[in-house]
Protein backbone atom coordinates (compact mmCIF):
# COMPACT_ATOMS: atom_id res chain seq x y z
CA UNK A 1 0.00 0.00 0.00
CA UNK A 2 1.37 3.39 -1.05
CA UNK A 3 1.59 5.61 2.05
CA UNK A 4 1.60 8.68 -0.20
CA UNK A 5 -1.76 7.61 -1.65
CA UNK A 6 -3.19 7.20 1.87
CA UNK A 7 -1.83 10.61 2.88
CA UNK A 8 -3.30 12.28 -0.23
CA UNK A 9 -6.72 10.70 0.31
CA UNK A 10 -6.73 11.62 4.00
CA UNK A 11 -5.65 15.21 3.36
CA UNK A 12 -8.15 15.71 0.53
CA UNK A 13 -11.06 14.42 2.61
CA UNK A 14 -9.98 16.39 5.68
CA UNK A 15 -9.65 19.59 3.68
CA UNK A 16 -13.10 19.29 2.15
CA UNK A 17 -14.91 18.14 5.31
CA UNK A 18 -12.94 20.54 7.60
CA UNK A 19 -14.05 18.91 10.90
CA UNK A 20 -12.16 21.46 13.08
CA UNK A 21 -14.05 24.37 11.48
CA UNK A 22 -15.07 26.58 14.46
CA UNK A 23 -18.52 27.15 12.97
CA UNK A 24 -19.22 23.40 12.76
CA UNK A 25 -17.97 22.86 16.31
CA UNK A 26 -19.99 25.79 17.67
CA UNK A 27 -23.00 24.34 15.83
CA UNK A 28 -22.32 21.03 17.62
CA UNK A 29 -21.79 22.78 20.97
CA UNK A 30 -25.19 24.44 20.67
CA UNK A 31 -26.87 21.06 20.14
CA UNK A 32 -25.28 19.51 23.25
CA UNK A 33 -25.44 22.69 25.36
CA UNK A 34 -26.03 21.97 29.07
CA UNK A 35 -25.80 18.24 28.33
CA UNK A 36 -22.08 17.57 28.62
CA UNK A 37 -22.74 13.89 29.32
CA UNK A 38 -24.08 13.68 25.76
CA UNK A 39 -20.97 15.20 24.15
CA UNK A 40 -19.00 11.97 23.58
CA UNK A 41 -21.98 9.89 22.33
CA UNK A 42 -23.08 12.75 20.08
CA UNK A 43 -19.56 13.20 18.68
CA UNK A 44 -19.34 9.45 18.03
CA UNK A 45 -22.72 9.52 16.28
CA UNK A 46 -21.62 12.30 13.93
CA UNK A 47 -18.32 10.52 13.20
CA UNK A 48 -20.07 7.22 12.39
CA UNK A 49 -22.71 8.86 10.18
CA UNK A 50 -20.04 10.65 8.15
CA UNK A 51 -17.96 7.46 7.90
CA UNK A 52 -20.95 5.48 6.61
CA UNK A 53 -21.86 8.14 4.05
CA UNK A 54 -18.33 8.64 2.69
CA UNK A 55 -17.29 4.99 3.02
CA UNK A 56 -20.48 3.83 1.31
CA UNK A 57 -19.93 6.34 -1.49
CA UNK A 58 -16.40 5.03 -2.01
CA UNK A 59 -17.53 1.39 -1.98
CA UNK A 60 -20.58 1.54 -4.26
CA UNK A 61 -19.74 4.63 -6.29
CA UNK A 62 -18.18 2.62 -9.12
CA UNK A 63 -21.16 0.28 -9.41
CA UNK A 64 -23.58 3.20 -9.36
CA UNK A 65 -21.65 4.97 -12.09
CA UNK A 66 -21.67 1.76 -14.12
CA UNK A 67 -25.44 1.46 -13.80
CA UNK A 68 -25.77 5.03 -15.00
CA UNK A 69 -23.44 4.35 -17.92
CA UNK A 70 -20.89 6.93 -16.79
CA UNK A 71 -17.29 6.35 -17.86
CA UNK A 72 -14.88 6.35 -14.90
CA UNK A 73 -12.38 8.41 -16.85
CA UNK A 74 -14.99 11.05 -17.59
CA UNK A 75 -16.08 11.04 -13.94
CA UNK A 76 -12.45 11.48 -12.93
CA UNK A 77 -12.19 14.54 -15.18
CA UNK A 78 -15.39 16.11 -13.83
CA UNK A 79 -14.63 15.05 -10.26
CA UNK A 80 -11.17 16.54 -10.53
CA UNK A 81 -12.67 19.80 -11.76
CA UNK A 82 -15.11 19.83 -8.84
CA UNK A 83 -12.40 19.12 -6.26
CA UNK A 84 -10.06 21.69 -7.81
CA UNK A 85 -12.90 24.23 -7.96
CA UNK A 86 -13.63 23.77 -4.26
CA UNK A 87 -9.93 24.12 -3.55
CA UNK A 88 -9.71 27.40 -5.47
CA UNK A 89 -12.86 28.64 -3.69
CA UNK A 90 -11.24 27.95 -0.31
CA UNK A 91 -7.93 29.44 -1.48
CA UNK A 92 -9.42 32.75 -2.57
CA UNK A 93 -12.23 33.09 0.00
CA UNK A 94 -10.48 31.67 3.07
CA UNK A 95 -13.71 29.85 3.99
CA UNK A 96 -15.20 26.36 3.52
CA UNK A 97 -16.71 25.67 0.10
CA UNK A 98 -20.39 26.54 -0.44
CA UNK A 99 -20.86 23.06 -1.97
CA UNK A 100 -20.38 21.73 1.57
CA UNK A 101 -23.42 23.62 2.85
CA UNK A 102 -21.60 26.71 4.09
CA UNK A 103 -24.77 28.79 3.87
CA UNK A 104 -26.68 26.35 6.10
CA UNK A 105 -24.15 26.88 8.89
CA UNK A 106 -25.56 30.34 9.48
CA UNK A 107 -29.06 29.06 10.26
CA UNK A 108 -28.13 27.30 13.50
CA UNK A 109 -29.30 23.97 14.96
CA UNK A 110 -32.70 23.10 16.34
CA UNK A 111 -32.29 19.83 18.30
CA UNK A 112 -30.34 16.56 18.38
CA UNK A 113 -31.87 15.61 15.06
CA UNK A 114 -29.58 18.29 13.70
CA UNK A 115 -26.65 15.96 14.40
CA UNK A 116 -27.72 14.03 11.31
CA UNK A 117 -29.02 16.87 9.18
CA UNK A 118 -27.66 19.41 8.59
CA UNK A 119 -24.47 18.79 10.65
CA UNK A 120 -23.37 15.34 9.41
CA UNK A 121 -24.86 15.92 5.98
CA UNK A 122 -24.40 18.29 4.21
CA UNK A 123 -22.17 20.43 6.47
CA UNK A 124 -19.51 17.71 6.85
CA UNK A 125 -20.34 14.95 4.35
CA UNK A 126 -21.68 17.26 1.67
CA UNK A 127 -21.87 16.75 -2.10
CA UNK A 128 -18.28 17.90 -2.46
CA UNK A 129 -16.99 15.35 0.07
CA UNK A 130 -19.05 12.55 -1.50
CA UNK A 131 -17.74 13.41 -4.98
CA UNK A 132 -14.20 13.53 -3.62
CA UNK A 133 -14.56 10.11 -1.96
CA UNK A 134 -15.85 8.48 -5.16
CA UNK A 135 -13.22 10.17 -7.33
CA UNK A 136 -10.34 9.22 -5.04
CA UNK A 137 -11.50 5.61 -4.76
CA UNK A 138 -11.47 4.97 -8.51
CA UNK A 139 -8.35 6.64 -9.85
CA UNK A 140 -7.21 3.36 -11.40
CA UNK A 141 -8.11 -0.30 -11.86
CA UNK A 142 -6.21 -1.39 -8.77
CA UNK A 143 -7.82 -1.78 -5.36
CA UNK A 144 -5.19 0.40 -3.66
CA UNK A 145 -7.00 3.73 -4.28
CA UNK A 146 -10.20 2.32 -2.75
CA UNK A 147 -8.38 1.04 0.33
CA UNK A 148 -6.51 4.34 0.67
CA UNK A 149 -9.80 6.25 0.45
CA UNK A 150 -11.45 4.04 3.09
CA UNK A 151 -8.47 4.61 5.39
CA UNK A 152 -8.84 8.34 4.69
CA UNK A 153 -12.51 8.11 5.68
CA UNK A 154 -11.43 6.44 8.92
CA UNK A 155 -9.00 9.29 9.57
CA UNK A 156 -11.79 11.82 8.99
CA UNK A 157 -14.06 9.96 11.43
CA UNK A 158 -11.36 10.00 14.13
CA UNK A 159 -10.67 13.71 13.60
CA UNK A 160 -14.40 14.46 13.75
CA UNK A 161 -14.75 12.64 17.08
CA UNK A 162 -11.69 14.32 18.59
CA UNK A 163 -12.71 17.75 17.28
CA UNK A 164 -16.29 17.57 18.51
CA UNK A 165 -15.55 15.86 21.82
CA UNK A 166 -12.33 17.50 22.97
CA UNK A 167 -11.77 20.72 21.04
CA UNK A 168 -15.17 22.34 21.55
CA UNK A 169 -13.87 24.86 24.04
CA UNK A 170 -10.47 25.39 22.43
CA UNK A 171 -11.36 25.75 18.76
CA UNK A 172 -13.67 28.68 19.43
CA UNK A 173 -10.62 30.59 20.69
CA UNK A 174 -8.71 30.22 17.41
CA UNK A 175 -8.57 33.61 15.74
CA UNK A 176 -10.53 34.14 12.56
CA UNK A 177 -7.36 35.17 10.72
CA UNK A 178 -5.55 31.97 11.74
CA UNK A 179 -8.44 29.79 10.60
CA UNK A 180 -8.64 31.73 7.33
CA UNK A 181 -4.92 31.12 6.72
CA UNK A 182 -5.28 27.39 7.43
CA UNK A 183 -8.25 27.16 5.07
CA UNK A 184 -6.34 28.95 2.31
CA UNK A 185 -3.42 26.53 2.68
CA UNK A 186 -5.86 23.62 2.65
CA UNK A 187 -7.50 25.07 -0.45
CA UNK A 188 -4.15 25.13 -2.25
CA UNK A 189 -3.54 21.48 -1.39
CA UNK A 190 -7.07 20.52 -2.44
CA UNK A 191 -6.81 22.40 -5.75
CA UNK A 192 -3.51 20.64 -6.51
CA UNK A 193 -5.01 17.21 -5.77
CA UNK A 194 -8.03 18.08 -7.92
CA UNK A 195 -5.83 18.88 -10.91
CA UNK A 196 -3.93 15.64 -10.34
CA UNK A 197 -7.20 13.67 -10.30
CA UNK A 198 -8.35 15.50 -13.46
CA UNK A 199 -5.15 14.58 -15.31
CA UNK A 200 -5.53 10.97 -14.17
CA UNK A 201 -9.06 10.97 -15.58
CA UNK A 202 -7.79 12.32 -18.91
CA UNK A 203 -5.19 9.55 -19.09
CA UNK A 204 -7.80 6.91 -18.26
CA UNK A 205 -10.46 8.25 -20.64
CA UNK A 206 -8.13 8.44 -23.65
CA UNK A 207 -6.10 5.36 -22.71
CA UNK A 208 -2.80 7.27 -22.80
Amino acid sequence: MDLLMIAQASIALLMITTPPDPVKILFFNTIVANREERRAPAALKVALIVAVILGGSALVGRQLLGLLGINLGAFGIVGGLVVAGMGFEMLYNGAPSKTQGKEIEEEGPEDEGSLIMPLSIPLIAGPGAITTAITLAYQGNQIDPLIATLIGVGVVAVVIFVSMNYLGGLISKVSERTMELLLRIGGLVLATLGVQILLGGVVRYFGL
